[in-house]
């Protein structure tokens, strides 16, 4: 199957859908979910949805729902796992003029967005990978996790992401913590 950006894609064994941002390699793409968080999915794993015509649907009247005044958003399984490469050639592709501080600046409000977005979207577990470095990056990490109320972490599986992984668990909804 060939996919394009912009094509809109439905996952083959979970929940949700979202769109082609970009197509990363003959097997990989970037997708973007309808929560707003981009992850690159194997392309095995996508099925695309075909736009339908006009002329393909039928009317019919039907009958008014009552709405509910709590209606509740199907949340993703507690298995959903976003894994983020906070690696800055991944982030920006002209990375390599950027000084050291502007890199690490860039890759922590990535970070920050894509765990607030985990946090908005019900996700019960996202992976930084950080790589390993001299640890700038992996300690500003965890300065700033260790801020939140209802977030643990940890390092990441070293036989799933190698040794520069932080594995954060959202346990609870609460965004900072009362006293800094």
């Amino acid at each position: 199957m060939s996919y394009k950006p912009g094509d809109k894609v439905s996952f083959l064994h979970e929940k949700g859908e979202g769109r082609v941002i970009k197509v990363l390699s003959a097997h990989k793409i970037l997708v973007e979910l309808t929560e707003g968080i981009e992850i690159e999915v194997n392309m095995k794993e996508l099925v695309l949805v075909g736009l339908i015509s006009l002329a393909d649907m039928s009317a019919r009247h039907k009958e008014p729902v009552e709405i509910k005044k709590h209606g509740s958003v199907a949340k993703p399984h507690a298995k959903d796992v976003l894994v983020v490469d906070l690696h800055a050639e991944k982030l920006d592709e002209n990375s390599y003029s950027k000084s050291n501080q502007q890199k690490l600046s860039m890759q922590l409000d990535h970070f920050q967005d894509s765990l607030e977005r985990a946090i908005k979207s019900h996700l019960s577990k996202i992976v930084f990978i950080h790589g390993v470095g001299n640890g700038v990056l992996r300690q500003s990490i965890h300065d700033i996790l260790k801020r939140y109320d209802g977030i643990e972490f940890s390092d990441g599986s070293y036989q799933k992401y190698g040794a520069g992984a932080t594995e954060v668990r959202i346990i609870s909804r609460n965004r900072f913590k009362e006293s800094f």
